[in-house]
């Protein structure tokens, strides 16, 4: 007979107790209940999870593995908060409502320093108009692939006026490029960082959690 191990039941109340307040979440939007010791990231997709959804497979570079994103950076320690955007979603339209998300982290008392947007192409566009409306010097602001021809032509009128602490990421081998004359002037409220990878993907990179982007994205975060 299989010998089967019993524990107190003040223990497995411990326990479970522990794992409720200390375990990361992933959730759509703002969750009800909030730990304001704990770290909140909010990601924002690319434009192929907009139009083909989560499971969205580009003929180009594969998959978008949405999901496994999402767990990898809950693995990392946050708590995730991310939707699939409705089709058709306007940029200024969702930097509106991501703005409104991160002061309501700030209202139920999040630090600013506790809270991380990161944006991956269209949602780049998204997360850096949110933080022009937002002006937090300590939140940390995260592009991956953002900066085309258009996206620096659309945004150079925030030269000198972005605030907070902001670190570009970009592929060597993507048509998206760099970020820096975006932040040049740097205005005396802000931070910024780039870091140039070169897995040969092209805009594909940022469809899975490679750890060419995902390492340094963290220790960036932590650092």
């Amino acid at each position: 007979m299989t010998k089967v191990e019993t524990y107190p039941i003040y223990l497995f109340l411990f326990l479970l107790s522990f794992s409720f307040v200390n375990g990361q979440t992933i959730t759509p939007n703002i969750p009800e209940k909030i730990n304001k010791s704990q770290k909140y990231l909010i990601y924002l997709h690319g434009g192929i999870v907009q139009d083909l959804g989560a499971d969205a497979v580009s003929e180009d570079f594969g998959r978008y593995e949405y999901h496994k994103i999402l767990e990898v950076f809950k693995e990392r320690g946050f708590n995730v908060i991310s939707e699939v955007r409705p089709k058709e979603t306007e940029i200024t339209e969702y930097a509106e409502k991501l703005s409104e998300q991160i002061k309501t982290l700030k209202r139920r008392g999040v630090a600013e320093k506790n809270i991380v947007i990161v944006g991956a192409s269209l949602g780049a566009y998204m997360t850096i108009e949110a933080a022009n409306k937002l002006k937090m010097k300590k939140v940390k602001y995260v592009l991956i692939g953002l900066c085309s021809e258009y996206a620096i032509d659309r945004y150079s009128k925030y030269k000198g006026n972005l605030r907070g602490s902001f670190l570009s990421i970009y592929e060597e081998s993507d048509q998206k490029g760099t970020c820096q004359t975006l932040f040049e002037p740097l205005h005396r409220k802000s931070k910024f960082r780039e870091i140039k990878i070169n897995t040969g993907k092209g805009h594909g990179f940022l469809f899975r959690p490679y750890k060419e982007w995902v390492d340094p994205l963290f220790q960036w975060i932590t650092g």
